[in-house]
């Protein structure tokens, strides 16, 4: 049995909404400027873009964004406005993928063999892993049983809004151009290919 680790791997923040793609389109203008860290800090409060009622779900989900966006590679934001929305959303499950260690174990650990195998994905897959990661990681053996069920539904949302999983039939994303595909190898991030089945 592995041994406990005192270190913190995972953590459920990916709960705090899924791709986040309407967020992502609505804060283009503060995202694609130099001083977007500035101007991300000044919607927290002013609320111009996101539309969201409370500050503390504001807070929340601008974290997440700020995260998410220090994993970006370069280059990433000027294309991602580019893209279609299809690719949009592939790109957002990337940027997912990399900042959230339990995303990218699931994906690597459950959805990548299934999908080698013809086999659909389920929620039970998704809950064995996790109970499987709990008995090495406290951390994740301190989630509720409402935070697990989150990550499960919002990661399988997530793969499906990505063009991954269709009626839980997983599948190559289709209709995306080249040159969406030529960025990531580009950047040397051509693990993403391999995530996405190709």
């Amino acid at each position: 049995m592995p041994k406990k680790s005192n270190h913190k791997k995972f953590d459920a923040n990916f709960t705090a909404g899924g791709l986040l793609f309407h967020e992502f389109m609505v804060l283009e203008k503060l995202i694609t400027k130099p001083n977007n860290a500035e101007l991300l800090k000044s919607e927290e409060s002013q609320n111009v873009y996101m539309g969201i009622a409370t500050l503390n779900a504001r807070k929340r989900i601008l974290s997440e964004i700020k995260r998410r966006m220090a994993y970006a590679p370069d280059y990433f934001w000027e294309n991602y406005y580019a893209w279609s929305e299809k690719e949009q959303k592939l790109a957002l499950l990337f940027l997912c993928l990399k900042t959230y260690p339990v995303v990218l174990d699931i994906h690597l650990e459950v959805t990548l063999p299934k999908y080698k195998i013809g086999a659909n994905l389920k929620a039970y897959d998704i809950t064995m892993r996790l109970d499987e990661l709990a008995s090495s990681h406290p951390e994740v053996e301190s989630w509720s049983v409402s935070t697990i069920r989150k990550i499960n539904v919002q990661y399988r949302k997530a793969i499906q809004d990505a063009g991954l999983m269709e009626n839980g039939k997983l599948q190559i994303p289709y209709g995306l151009s080249d040159s969406f595909w030529n960025y990531f190898i580009n950047t040397n991030e051509n693990w993403f290919l391999t995530a996405c089945f190709k």
